[in-house]
C-alpha cells in the first residue's frame, strides 16, 4: 500500500524532483505488533536528510501520526518506507521556489529471509562495485541509489548472501544495504563514513550500546585484509537488525570463517527489545 502526501495512491507526479533528479531523502523501519520500531530516530534520520540537502520540511507531527496509522493496519511484522521529495513542477537544477515537499509512505511485508539469516549466518563475497566519495553526501540516505542498483546486480550473479563494498581507494565502507561490524579480542570496529556509505539507524544503536557496556568502538579506515585476523563479524541495518557473517571469500580468493558469536548474541538481544 502506498500513501502519497497523506492520500492513499500510487500515481507521483511525473515532473516531482524524485522522479527527475533523485531530488530527497528516505528511511526505511520495521514495524511490530503494529508499532514503528524506533520511530523517533527515523523521524530525526529525515530531519538530518533535509537540513543536508536543503529540502523543504514536512509537517513532522502530522507525518510521525500517519507512520504510526499506517503501522496500525500491518497485521505481521511488517515494513514502512518514508521518502520526502523537494516536491514537483519547474526544470532544471534550481531548487528555487520549492516550498511543500512530496511525502511518500509505503507499508510492505517484512523479508523473513533475515530470520534465517539470524540463525545461519551469511556468507560474503568482496563486489567489484566501488563507491564513490562524497562528504557533503556521506552519511545520509538520499534517494541517490545507483550504485547500490549496481552493487545489487553483480551480487545477484553470486552465490554469496551479500558482499563487502569499498570506496574508489579500497577502503572499507559497508555491505550492499547494511553497515559493517568486525571484533578483534576485546575491540570492536566499523568503517569511517565520513567520505561514503550510510550511518544506520542500527549502527548508532550499537554505538550506544558500547557506551552502556564499556565496549571500545574504534571507528577505521581499513582494507579487506584487515579481516583476515577479525574474530567474528555482523552486519546491521534496521530490519536485519543484526546478522552475523559466516565466511568472507575475498577477492585473491582466500575464504576466512567466523564462527565466534560472542557479542553477536549480545547485540541480537539489544536489537530485538528496541522499540
Amino acid at each position: 500500500m502506498y500513501w502519497v502526501n497523506g492520500q492513499q495512491q500510487q500515481n507521483v507526479d511525473a515532473s516531482d524532483r524524485a522522479v527527475q533528479f533523485g531530488d530527497g531523502c528516505f528511511t526505511t523501519l520495521a514495524v511490530e505488533l503494529g508499532d514503528p520500531v524506533l520511530l523517533s530516530a527515523h523521524i530525526n534520520r529525515l530531519k538530518q536528510g533535509c537540513n543536508a540537502l536543503f529540502l523543504p520540511h514536512p509537517n513532522w507531527s502530522e507525518l510521525e501520526k500517519q507512520i504510526i496509522d499506517v503501522a496500525s493496519l500491518a497485521q505481521t511484522k511488517s515494513v514502512i518506507k518514508i521518502i520526502i521529495s523537494r516536491g514537483y513542477g519547474g526544470r532544471g537544477y534550481s531548487s528555487n521556489g520549492f516550498i511543500t515537499p512530496t511525502v511518500i509512505i509505503s507499508l510492505s511485508s517484512y523479508p523473513t529471509h533475515y530470520l534465517r539469516q539470524q540463525n545461519e549466518g551469511v556468507s560474503l563475497g568482496i563486489s567489484p562495485v566501488t563507491l564513490g566519495q562524497n562528504p557533503l553526501l556521506a552519511g545520509i540516505k538520499h534517494l541517490n541509489r545507483l550504485e547500490q542498483v549496481l552493487i545489487k546486480y553483480h551480487l545477484e550473479k553470486t552465490e554469496f548472501d551479500d558482499v563487502l563494498v569499498c570506496d574508489n581507494e579500497g577502503y572499507l565502507v559497508e555491505a550492499n544495504a547494511a553497515n559493517l561490524f568486525w571484533r578483534k579480542g576485546d575491540s570492536l570496529f566499523t568503517p569511517n563514513l565520513i567520505n561514503s556509505g550510510v550511518n544506520g539507524i542500527m549502527r548508532q544503536s550499537i554505538f550506544q550500546l558500547a557506551q552502556k557496556n564499556h565496549w571500545k568502538i574504534d571507528i577505521v579506515r581499513e582494507k579487506p585484509e584487515t579481516l583476515y585476523q577479525a574474530d567474528e563479524i555482523w552486519l546491521t541495518n534496521a530490519l536485519m537488525p543484526v546478522i552475523p557473517v559466516s565466511q568472507i571469500t575475498f577477492s585473491d580468493d582466500k575464504c576466512y570463517k567466523y564462527p565466534s558469536r560472542d557479542y553477536y548474541h549480545v547485540v541480537l538481544q539489544h536489537t530485538l527489545s528496541l522499540k
